[in-house]
């Protein structure tokens, strides 16, 4: 018989239900969870137009971002497809993510590992020559525009998304 790790036999555990997952959406570029909520109308429109694929739709029929080994090039064509008041091409920048590397990053290892770099369509991941031996890789904030590139080519997975207007991580 399988044993349910969020089962417990205490007795005060017995009449406490677990507590559900906390689920972070991205959601698309000039737009966010309010106006997502107030606005949508799950025709998923916005998700057919997407040429890079990476927006879906999340249980509710609502556009989310899934980072699944492209980025967001900012094509704009998701808010173009949009007939409801989702979107706000006018909000600079499209969104409030930004790129940051948790501890773990091979080249801190001494693996010279700098796939991220490569990819990264806006050059804003840099290799600090100055921490010796191998140095290592920074982000520029000011260059980083969130697009996701670099998440699916790390081995590590140490490569997150921050949502700066509300300090939290997001994939």
């Amino acid at each position: 018989m399988a044993k349910n790790k969020d089962f417990s036999a205490g007795r005060r555990a017995f009449l406490k239900l677990p507590d559900k997952p906390v689920i972070n959406f991205i959601r698309p570029p000039w737009t966010d969870e309010m106006a997502v909520n107030d606005h949508c109308t799950s025709c998923s429109d916005c998700v057919d137009a997407c040429p890079e694929t990476i927006l879906k739709s999340d249980s509710n029929g609502k556009p989310m971002i899934v980072f699944d080994g492209k980025e967001c090039t900012f094509c704009q064509k998701c808010a173009e497809a949009c007939n409801s008041n989702v979107f706000d091409l006018s909000r600079s920048p499209a969104w409030s993510l930004k790129a940051d590397i948790k501890p773990g990053c091979l080249q801190e290892h001494g693996i010279s590992c700098q796939v991220c770099r490569d990819t990264c369509p806006t050059s804003a991941i840099k290799v600090d020559l100055e921490k010796r031996p191998f140095g290592q890789l920074r982000i520029e904030s000011d260059a980083c525009t969130g697009c996701g590139g670099c998440l699916s080519v790390c081995p590590q997975d140490v490569l997150v998304l921050n949502d700066l207007s509300e300090q939290r991580e997001v994939a």
